[in-house]
């Protein structure tokens, strides 16, 4: 008997085979694949020139143009980072998930940074921090480092010299990060806030990253809704608030100029009808990763 389905497969076989071959020549700018893989495009270029990875096709001009395959390999090299393997030994790992990482990498940067600071050696850390952030992307280097690190700093208590260290270092990480703000290019507008209590150092690194991302912050620091509402027209019109503890009930209902949005994981501290309610008003997304994906 002739099988009339076989044609149709062959057919539906063959459609798929088109699709995915269209899906894997889909090309994308390097500016796109920053928003969707969260890597900035200085750092996507220095694993393509220092390391050897991710090789993107080429424009008649020579822009890169990244495949579905290309981003793929970026979100593989991502999982092994934050596994703590170092981007000079990612390359002999990647198709290979059963691999076990050779070290942890974040633990060793960690220890590092904590003996430069309790040595006040500024040249050295400024040198080391610049290394990592050209070959990380940020939200690692801050998730992963400076954030363990800075917790140390803060919840030291056995020396007698800790609170001179910490004034000193936080006051060094605020310029240091500082500098990239005002030196920062044209981009899209953002007016950066926080709202309720934040650590630090926190909305600082935030703009940061935002910055590496294309954005032009105006970096306004605490903030609540009512004071918002008197820079309107003096402010970038965006604005992204990052949520913090202790927000008094009612000030949670409070509107924020048109078209604010929120971020932050402590959002979810917030579990109440009313206050959900007030989130979603808000667009709130859980972290800057998945902010800048929305």
């Amino acid at each position: 008997m002739h099988d009339s389905s076989v044609p149709s497969r062959q057919a539906a076989s063959r459609e798929g085979e088109a699709a995915e071959a269209a899906s894997e020549e889909a090309r994308y700018p390097i500016r796109e694949v920053s928003r969707l893989t969260g890597v900035n495009a200085v750092t996507l270029r220095a694993w393509q020139r220092r390391y050897g990875l991710v090789q993107p096709a080429r424009t008649d001009k020579g822009h890169r143009l990244y495949s579905e395959q290309d981003i793929r390999q970026i979100e593989e090299i991502l999982s092994w980072l934050e596994r703590g393997v170092s981007i000079g030994q990612v390359k002999g790992l990647l198709g290979d998930s059963q691999s076990v990482a050779p070290s942890d990498h974040w633990q060793q940067s960690q220890e590092s940074v904590w003996l430069l600071l309790l040595a006040l050696k500024s040249r050295q850390l400024e040198q080391g921090l610049n290394e990592l952030i050209a070959s990380y992307p940020f939200e690692l280097v801050r998730s992963q480092l400076l954030e363990p690190v800075l917790d140390r700093l803060m919840a030291m208590a056995d020396r007698p010299d800790a609170e001179l260290l910490r004034h000193h270092w936080l006051d060094w990480f605020a310029h240091y990060f500082g500098r990239h703000l005002l030196g920062q290019e044209k981009g899209l507008p953002l007016t950066l806030a926080s709202w309720g209590k934040v650590g630090p150092l926190e909305l600082l690194w935030h703009a940061y990253e935002l910055v590496n991302q294309g954005y032009e912050v105006q970096l306004i620091g605490p903030c609540d809704p009512k004071l918002a509402q008197l820079l309107v027209g003096r402010s970038h019109d965006n604005w992204l608030v990052l949520m913090g503890a202790a927000i008094p009930k009612g000030e949670l209902m409070t509107p924020w100029p048109v078209g604010t949005q929120a971020m932050g994981p402590l959002g979810r501290l917030y579990p109440e009808p009313s206050q959900v309610a007030a989130l979603q008003a808000l667009h709130w997304q859980p972290s800057l990763a998945d902010w800048l994906a929305s």
